[in-house]
């Protein structure tokens, strides 16, 4: 698998910094695309990896999958996580917690009670 990081964010915690990266998205042996994470605690690395169809799926999923892992933190919860000074940590939703896209209406629009 590919450990070339491919983009990295720094948050703010405690006055300091906290690394996260994703590595590049490649694809495995099973035919899955993989996207490699991992998060920079100050008492330890924590790193994973998420699957999808193609790279996109897998960095998304695995950006979900980080930001889940830090709204989960005791820092985030206690308000010493932050993003520019800010709360919102500027990450994909998971699924579960809001929608990501807005569906588009059908061609010729949403059937209504009439039709």
């Amino acid at each position: 698998m590919n450990e070339t990081a491919f983009v990295e964010r720094c948050f703010d915690l405690n006055g300091g910094e906290l690394v996260v990266r994703f590595m590049t998205p490649a694809k495995a042996p099973g035919g899955e695309f993989q996207c490699r994470w991992s998060i920079g605690w100050p008492d330890g690395e924590v790193s994973h990896r998420a699957c999808g169809e193609d790279g996109i799926q897998a960095l998304t999923l695995a950006m979900q999958a980080v930001h889940d892992r830090l709204l989960d933190s005791e820092a985030y919860k206690a308000g010493r996580l932050t993003l520019w000074g800010q709360g919102d940590l500027d990450l994909p939703p998971s699924w579960t917690t809001g929608p990501l896209y807005q569906i588009p209406p059908p061609p010729g629009g949403w059937p209504t009670d009439n039709d």
